[in-house]
């Protein structure tokens, strides 16, 4: 069977007489509604004898128009016009900075992100552990996190002890442990949380895939951490130079990636929303370049929201 559609003479007529512009033109959106059929194809002329009038057109839209949100009109692009303007996502206003580990106090923030590197795994291991689980042994910090382990009483160590199913002593790059509370006498209470770094391997550079996990991480904690206004972040020695600051900075940055322009309410998730600072703490030191580093990764990230704006 066949279906058969009936157009109107007088649309039959301006579709067979007009140009592509005429057509661009009938379907562009109004400034006020999504509404088809402006004055430009009603007042074109027709044959006398099939004139379109208001009630034609009317019955040609379906007697209804899409109305948009007059606080947020829905601006769109002719062929003949494009858009003027158009909202983007602003940036996080969370700072991201790096200093040497020894110039800074690692605890001196609402949330302290202590990096960890699991033990590097010999192949003879891998072997001999076939599919049975094997009960890890107790984790060994060095460095800075060492020193912040003995002050709080050996409270990392079980932290790990306590997650070592999931965490294996960071084996996996951007694996965390929940956060665990520190309350002070006088003063605020302050939350610590591992992250793991993955295997240790002393004879190559970490990978920027790692780095990647790892900021990302960072900024989910952040996120997660309510009514946290700081954060430092003990980074080992063996992540260091600005390319990894760089890649750390991008990937920290994009994680905070929302597109809230057309949220409203509860819809709106502002991320990691109480953060103002994020430190690092480079146990290796910093370079001379890790500010500008920083910026790169800050605008390279700034792009990419771009992108996906538009």
């Amino acid at each position: 069977s066949t279906m058969k559609i009936s157009v109107p003479p007088a649309l039959l007529s301006i579709l067979l007489r007009g140009s592509a512009t005429t057509y661009a033109s009938a379907f562009s959106l109004s400034k006020a509604s999504t509404s088809f059929f402006p004055s430009t194809v009603a007042n074109r002329a027709v044959p006398s004898s099939s004139a379109f009038s208001s009630i034609a057109i009317n019955n040609l839209r379906g007697g209804s128009s899409l109305n948009m949100s007059a606080e947020r009109p829905f601006n769109t692009w002719t062929f003949d016009k494009h858009c003027e303007t158009m909202d983007w996502t602003p940036a996080p206003e969370a700072s991201l900075s790096a200093i040497a580990a020894d110039a800074g106090s690692l605890d001196d923030a609402d949330l302290v992100i202590v990096g960890v590197f699991a033990p590097a795994k010999d192949d003879k291991d891998d072997d001999e552990d076939g599919d049975e689980e094997k009960e890890l042994d107790p984790i060994a910090l060095t460095g800075k996190a060492k020193e912040l382990d003995e002050a709080l009483g050996g409270a990392l160590t079980e932290l790990a002890a306590e997650n070592s199913k999931a965490f294996q002593n960071g084996g996996s790059a951007g694996t965390m442990t929940p956060a665990m509370r520190v309350a002070s006498p006088g003063s605020k209470s302050k939350r610590y949380i591992l992250l793991g770094l993955g295997a240790e391997d002393k004879e190559k550079d970490v990978e920027s895939s790692t780095i990647i996990k790892v900021a990302g991480a960072v900024a989910s904690a952040c996120h997660d951490q309510k009514k946290a206004t700081s954060c430092n972040v003990l980074v080992p020695s063996n992540i260091e130079g600005g390319s990894a600051l760089q890649d750390f900075s991008t990937a920290f940055y994009s994680s905070l990636y929302a597109d809230n322009r057309y949220r409203t309410g509860k819809k709106v998730e502002l991320k990691a929303e109480d953060v103002k600072s994020v430190t690092l703490l480079m146990e290796g030191g910093v370079s001379d370049d890790a500010a500008s580093s920083i910026t790169t990764g800050l605008n390279v990230a700034k792009g990419c929201s771009l992108t996906k704006d538009i």
